[in-house]
This record gives structure tokens, sequence and C-alpha cells, in this order.
């Protein structure tokens, strides 16, 4: 049969960009190590850039430092020098081997907990700063040093602030909004100056606004004004403006000529969830997938707009292409969410299925659907931090049927220096009147390396 490759609605592309750096050809083998510092919901490997030199020179000092005397202050500093970096499963490390030291660090935890939100572990991020949490209660407030300082180089946060900050937004981004709430009025209690009341504002009022309570919301943005004496917080106070309606959106769209690529994110998502909130989807997955194709992965702006276009393609899954019904696929696998599996797959009798885990073939939707709830996939989905992805996707058929072939890639510990497990696995899928769907799914293992 001749190759095809479908074409995509122009929506739809987005979506499917999304993954085209795991579904493009790549063959051979992958190079010692992991290539990636994560993996998003929609199977992308999230690479860092190279790191400035004088990045780099900090990082040195940092290791001699700690090298000179292993602290826990020396830990958090060669950690956060080496995140600073973009090596963040690194730092990770780092701060593991430094609470294995320093059990009682909240310190560490908060900071190890960052990280994990940096690689889209948000699990793992929820257990660390709820156990900061627990070690820092009865304290008293404790400055926390920038590690890239402002223009007047006076610190705006602290420990406890960060602590609950980034807690609420693990629980958001894992969309648990009564939690992120909680996680958020705590923060505002160790506010403690206007940059630090505008951060945590942004967030709880985004968090009230997703949870329906639209007057809430708009309570928290009247004590707020232009002339707040910001040092680092510019973007988001414009942001909870715009939402305000003191600043028109046609003057937040436009780009300032020294925008940072965090701050480019910011608005981008801000643009996004206006217009989700006025009902227009398509207009807010444009911004969404826009920031989530960017380089800036590590913005928690362009996490969220990830979370975001997950939320819609799960609640509307695009199957007018093969592609993108593997792109959705491979979201179902990411979030364990059984509805979209329900959604993907041929119903009735005709439905097959070989797992790489189960010996036999599992005949029929109601058995591949009971296979998925086995493997922990549940209504309405649910937080997860293993990752499966595709590479090397290549997709051939006629008008009715199509056959794909790739390798999946599945990582239960992306942060971890444990393979990935791999193998190949070949679809066939239906053209229906409402789109693909997933009619032969068979997956193998690659065998063990000693093996080969």
């Amino acid at each position: 049969m001749a190759s095809m490759i479908p074409r995509v609605p122009r929506l739809a592309a987005g979506l499917v960009l999304l993954a085209s750096a795991v579904i493009a050809a790549q063959g051979g083998s992958p190079p010692a190590g992991k290539p990636y510092e994560g993996i998003s919901v929609f199977g992308r490997p999230l690479a860092a850039a190279a790191a400035a030199p004088a990045v780099l020179q900090q990082l040195q000092q940092a290791r001699r430092d700690f090298d000179v005397a292993p602290t826990e202050e020396h830990c958090i500093w060669l950690g956060r020098r080496t995140a600073y970096a973009g090596r963040y499963r690194e730092a990770i490390a780092i701060y593991s081997e430094g609470l294995a030291r320093f059990p009682a660090s909240y310190r560490l935890y908060r900071h190890r907990g960052h990280r994990y939100i940096s690689i889209r572990q948000f699990v793992h991020a929820i257990a660390d700063f709820d156990k900061a949490a627990d070690l820092v209660r009865g304290r008293p407030l404790e400055a926390e040093p920038d590690g890239v300082p402002n223009r007047a180089g006076v610190p705006v946060s602290n420990t406890q602030f960060n602590i609950y900050y980034h807690l609420g937004l693990a629980h958001y981004l894992a969309r648990d909004f009564a939690k992120a709430e909680a996680a958020y009025r705590e923060c505002l209690r160790w506010s403690k100056n206007d940059d630090s009341v505008v951060a945590v504002t942004d967030w709880l009022y985004m968090t009230l606004r997703r949870m329906g309570r639209d007057e809430e919301a708009a309570a928290l943005l009247e004590p707020l004004h232009a002339r707040m004496p910001l040092l680092e917080n510019g973007a988001y106070l414009d942001r909870l403006l715009m939402f305000k309606g003191a600043i028109p959106e046609a003057d937040f769209a436009r780009s300032k000529p020294d925008e940072t690529a965090p701050e480019r994110a910011i608005r981008d998502y801000g643009l996004g969830m206006a217009a989700l909130w006025r009902g227009e989807v398509p207009r807010a997955r444009e911004h969404f997938e826009r920031q989530a194709r960017s380089d800036a992965w590590t913005s928690f702006a362009t996490i969220a707009a990830e979370a975001e276009l997950a939320d819609l393609m799960r609640a509307q899954p695009d199957r007018a292409a093969v592609r993108s019904t593997l792109a959705a696929w491979m979201l179902c696998w990411n979030t364990y969410d059984l509805d979209l599996a329900a959604a993907l797959f041929v119903q009735g009798p005709v439905a097959t299925y070989y797992s790489s885990e189960k010996p036999g073939r599992i005949e029929g939707f109601d058995a591949v659907i009971a296979h998925h709830r086995g493997f922990g996939f549940v209504r309405r989905a649910r937080a997860s931090d293993a990752r499966l992805w595709l590479e090397g996707l290549d997709v051939r058929g006629d008008g009715s049927v199509a056959f794909a072939t790739a390798t999946w890639c599945f990582d239960r510990a992306v942060a971890s220096e444990a393979a990935a497990q791999r193998g190949p696995v070949t679809f066939v899928l239906q053209r229906a009147a409402d789109g693909w769907r997933i009619a032969h799914a068979h997956f193998s293992n690659d065998p063990p390396p000693a093996a080969r």
C-alpha cells in the first residue's frame, strides 16, 4: 500500500505537533542515559538547552563549595545551580542525596518538589511539598535568597511562601482545584509584600474560576491596581488587571520589546484562559497550543497550558486523522483516563489487543477496557508520573483502514536513570463516521540488552 500521511484540520494540528518530536521517524538506539529531562503528557521529550557560560561557572563554584563542606546549605545551592543549568533530573538526584543526610530538611523537600514540577512529575511534587509543610509547621518565617536576584537585590519570598505556593501549583496542574485553593489560602498568610500577594492571587484567582466561583475570584481583584510597587511580578499583575478589565485585552495581547520567555508564557496562558471562560474554545486552544510548543517548557504557564490542552483533548478527542487519534491514545495512557480510552477503540467484538504484560489475545471492546482498568485506568483520569510515548511512527493504509507501527516507550520513573521500557507496537485503525478508532493493538517488549 502507498504511504499515507493524513491531513489534519488546523485546530487539531497543534495537538498533533505536540508529539512531533516522538512520532517523527527516528531510528537507531537511544544514547546512553536518558536524552530528556522529562516527558510531557502528550509524549513530547523535554530536553534542556545549552547553559550559558556564566551559569556553568556558578555551578562549578557551587560544586567546589559542596566538595569542601557538604552542608545542607551547599547541597541546596548545588541543586539549584544544577537546575539553572537545565539539568533537572540531576538536581533532583542531588536533593535526594541531601535528604539521605538531612532527612528533616524542609528546604530540600521544597526545592526537590519544585524540580519535580519542572519535569511534570506532579505526584512526586505534591508528596515533597506535603512533607515540607509538615516539617516547617511551627517554625518562624524564613527568608529565602534568590538564585537570580531582582534589580534591587532584595528577595521577595520566604521558605514558607514557596512551599505552599508550589504545593498549590502542583495541585492545580494535577487538576485538584480544592486542594490547590487550600494551599494558596495558606500561602497568602505568608505573603509579606506586594510581589508575593500578586503572585499567589494570580493562581488563586484562576483556581476559583476553574471551580465556577467567579464572584469570589472577582473579589480578589478589587484591591489590585497598576501602581503597586513590584520588583518581579509585573507580568502576573498585568494578567490580573486584564482579568479585572483594567487593561484592555488587546493591549495585554501585545508583546513587549524586552519581554522574556516566561513573561510571554504568562501572557499567552492568560489570553487562553480569558478566551476559554468566554466559551471561545478554538481561540483558547490556539493560545495553549502555541505556548505548549514553545521552547519555554519549564515555565509554569507553559505547563499549565499543557494541562488545559489535555483537558480539552480528553473532553473532545480529535479522531480526524490517524496521528491525532494516536496522540490522544498517548494522552490517555499519561493520564490513565478510562473514558478517553473507551472513546478511542472500536466498540463491539471487533476490538482485539495483545499486551506486552499479559499472555493471550484480549477480545472485544469490554475486555479491552477491562484490561485498561486493570492497569489503573479510572473514570475522568488521574494524575500520573509514568510516561508513555511513541518513536518512529509510520502510518500506511487506504481510505477506510490504516496500519501504524512504532516503538512504544514507557518510563515509570522519569526522574531516575532506570531505562524506559521499550518494544514494537502495531495498530490497526478503522475509519468511522466520527473519525478513526483503534481496532487492534499489539505490543511486544524488546529483548533485554544482554540477549540482543
